[in-house]
């Protein structure tokens, strides 16, 4: 049992991440904030794939003005250390199969332009702006009553009765009561993918603030999303707190009818540990419906204080999902004449039939994209990428419900190819050119969406955005249940600024009566100095002991803990290799203090300038264990397979196999592409028989000329008795997997972060 925590948060999104960060500077609260995965950041959380890295849930955002409340409070709970770069005025292309419209970073221009267009509609044009403002504020109302005394509540409540009848229509209604032109109508329909719903199930109120928020342009974060949790997470340190990943909460603890803790089940260890965690103060950043309808009991007092929430929530559960494209590109998309805009491109003007829609995805011919360049916009090109994103119905992956991920069979992979694809059809088709770019490319899928955020079935946003959400009865940061808190979209807006001001309601709600005004003056003292490190659980000091040149790409680095560890083999440490960032990298070894990890400068970026920098007596942080590879505890035939830096997690494996007496039952294929480039060498004494597949040397037996891919597809194996563990370049890990999943093969072992 762990206690001496002020407040624990369920989930490191930004509502977790925004209400720890408060309590912390504003209350001095010391907080725990538990996340169930690897990876902090919910939405705002980056991957990476051989030196390229993409945003997974936070494309652009609107609103970020100086003198605007959504950009005071990010630089607040960031302590003023991230920094916002701007996105080109011509923000948004809508592509339609016979003209393309470009939205820019001025409501008067664009109100002009739409005008310009469609000049027989320009009185119900100039009408749309300032409803959309008007129902925006609305919105805006129903967020604020929860940050004010009652006094100020009931005053919000008042003046917004006479707003509702407008903002809680839906978006259809509205379009078609004030404009005639189809063509009219879909055009200002087209970013219904930023808030999840068609016009015909939106409110008119939550298309109203996302259009309104990008009035006066959009921002996106320098380095990249991941930027986020790492300028949030010092506030909660320094205070005493913490973030500690893979952590899955399971149950809220509930004594005497109020919430004193939770159990969660830690995942850093060789099996699945349970502990118990207990403060006076829990905030749920999962989600309502993981919060009422499984973290909590459903019988007894609890149950009947939450029946009508829960009944509430069953109503509110539809909703769209979506699957993502990850492109890693050969070329910056400057090449293409792209500056970093979004394209929204759609192949008719129905904005409604999501079910054809779903269905043209699934074959491969899909109607609608969203396209966007997280490279340029974050101003960081060394690793060009794009994105492309498709909304969907996600029951369609239903028959795949409950299998874990890199087990879904050869149909669901050869699905993923046909849609990815189609996917690269549609945006070579608005970007000529395009589809050459394309180096590699890797897509998500409902499932992915619902495994790392826990939203039912992967619906992208969480409750649904429908007029029935604002109606009476609407969910707030505060619970039935004494010390417990809701934050995060669900209480606010969608979207990572929606679930911040979640995270504002949660903390003005747990501070009570002025805290609204405490936080304000809060904000406007000067920033924290910066402190000197104070590392969270699961973060060592360590100091570089040894740096070996394995290849002229390729290192050993040795490091000093300053404190006692332990791995399960195959797991991996996170390394801060510039202030704000951290990379992933698997631990070769962990004997006593001494760490070793093998690094590779190929992709020249923050890791491979850090290692080229780094000397012997430096110093930094580590995050470790972490991750769930694991091996297979059987007597099966095991082959790794490995190319590069992939070697690494692999060597403890080595080593417990002999210590098992079982290391005579692996093999392992290790791909390079002449001899000077195999550090296989290095290690000689650890690995098992070993094949080496030379792709630009002639090989002598038992080595094979040629890649690991070839030999995979040579091999012959039983597939009941052999486990497969593939770890490398993401192309090649792709690749392989493909060839095994035809050939049969049922244990396919890979952990990509």
């Amino acid at each position: 049992m762990t206690g001496d925590w002020d407040a624990i948060v369920i989930g490191s999104g930004m509502g977790g991440l925004s209400v720890a960060a408060l309590l912390a500077r504003v209350a001095d609260k010391k907080v725990l904030v538990l996340e169930k995965h690897a990876e902090p950041g919910g939405f705002t959380h980056v991957f990476r794939r051989d030196g390229a890295s993409w945003d997974v849930g936070l494309h652009y955002i609107g609103g970020l003005d100086k003198h605007r409340l959504e950009r005071k409070l990010f630089d607040f709970v960031t302590n003023g250390d991230l920094n916002w770069n701007r996105m080109p005025d011509e923000l948004e292309r809508f592509v339609y199969p016979d003209f393309t419209f470009s939205v820019p970073s001025d409501p008067e221009l664009y109100e002009q332009r739409l005008i310009a267009r469609y000049p027989d509609e320009r009185a119900a044009i100039s009408r749309y702006f300032k409803d959309i403002r008007r129902a925006a504020a609305w919105h805006v109302g129903t967020i604020q009553k929860q940050m004010m005394p009652a006094f100020l509540s009931a005053r919000i409540e008042l003046r917004q009765g006479l707003g509702r009848a407008k903002a809680t229509q839906t978006t259809k209604t509205y379009l078609d009561t004030h404009f005639r032109s189809e063509e009219l109508k879909a055009l200002l329909a087209t970013q219904w993918g930023d808030y999840g719903l068609p016009p015909s199930e939106s409110a008119f109120a939550l298309h109203a603030l996302v259009v309104e928020s990008y009035f006066d342009g959009a921002w996106f974060p320098e380095g990249g999303s991941a930027r986020i949790l790492r300028t949030i997470e010092p506030c909660i340190e320094q205070k005493g707190g913490a973030i500690k990943p893979s952590q899955e909460v399971v149950e809220i603890l509930v004594e005497d009818a109020r919430a004193v803790g939770v159990r969660v089940i830690d995942r850093t260890r060789a099996l699945p540990e349970e502990i118990i965690y207990r403060a006076p103060i829990v905030i749920s950043d999962a989600g309502a419906p993981t919060t009422y309808l499984k973290l909590l009991p459903n019988e007894g007092e609890v149950g009947q204080k939450t029946a009508s929430i829960r009944a509430r929530i069953d109503a509110l559960t539809n909703g769209v999902s979506a699957v993502s494209l990850y492109v890693r590109l050969k070329q910056p998309a400057s090449s293409l004449g792209v500056l970093g805009e979004n394209y929204w491109i759609n192949t008719s003007l129905d904005q409604d039939d999501l079910a054809a829609r779903t269905e043209a995805v699934m074959a491969g011919e899909p109607r609608q994209t969203f396209l966007s360049f997280p490279s340029a916009k974050s101003g960081d090109e060394r690793v060009p990428t794009a994105e492309i994103i498709t909304m969907i119905d996600p029951d369609v992956f239903a028959k795949w419900q409950g299998t874990e991920a890199g087990h879904r069979g050869a149909e669901y992979t050869a699905l993923k190819q046909r849609i990815s694809e189609g996917l690269i059809r549609l945006a070579d088709r608005t970007v000529p050119g395009f589809a050459d770019l394309v180096a590699y490319s890797e897509l998500s899928t409902p499932l992915t969406i619902e495994h790392f955020t826990s939203h039912p079935s992967g619906r992208f946003y969480g409750l649904a955005g429908t007029p029935a959400r604002y109606g009476a009865g609407a969910l707030t940061a505060r619970t039935p249940i004494p010390g417990l808190f809701l934050t995060g979209s669900d209480v606010a807006s969608l979207g990572i600024v929606g679930a911040m001001m979640g995270g504002l309601a949660a903390a003005c709600q747990i501070m009570g009566g002025t805290a609204f005004i405490r936080i304000m003056a809060r904000m406007k003292e000067p920033e924290d100095a910066p402190a000197p490190d104070r590392p969270g659980l699961g973060k060592y000091r360590i100091t570089l002991a040894a740096k070996t040149a394995l290849t002229p790409k390729i290192w050993k680095l040795e490091f000093d803990l300053d404190g006692d560890a332990a791995i399960v083999p195959g797991q991996y440490g996170k390394l801060r290799v510039a202030p704000f960032e951290w990379r992933c990298y698997s631990i070769a070894e962990l004997a006593g203090r001494r760490l070793t990890l093998l690094v590779s400068t190929r992709t020249g970026g923050d890791g491979s300038v850090y290692v080229d920098k780094v000397a012997p007596g430096d110093t930094t942080l580590i995050e470790l264990p972490l991750g769930a590879y694991r091996l297979n505890d059987n007597d099966h035939r095991k082959i790794f397979v490995a190319t590069g830096t992939g070697l690494a997690p692999f060597l403890p494996m080595f080593r417990y196999l002999a210590e098992q007496g079982r290391i005579d039952r692996a093999e392992l294929y290790f791909g390079c592409r002449t001899p000077q480039d195999d550090i296989t060498t290095s290690f000689a004494k650890d690995l098992p028989k070993t094949i080496r597949c030379l792709t630009r040397a002639e090989a002598q037996a038992p080595d094979i000329s040629g890649r690991v891919t070839d030999a995979l597809a040579a091999l012959a194996f039983d597939p009941a008795t052999t486990d497969f563990y593939i770890c490398g370049a993401a192309a090649m890990v792709a690749d392989a997997r493909t060839i095994l999943e035809r050939a049969g093969a049922e244990q396919i072992l890979v952990e990509p972060y």
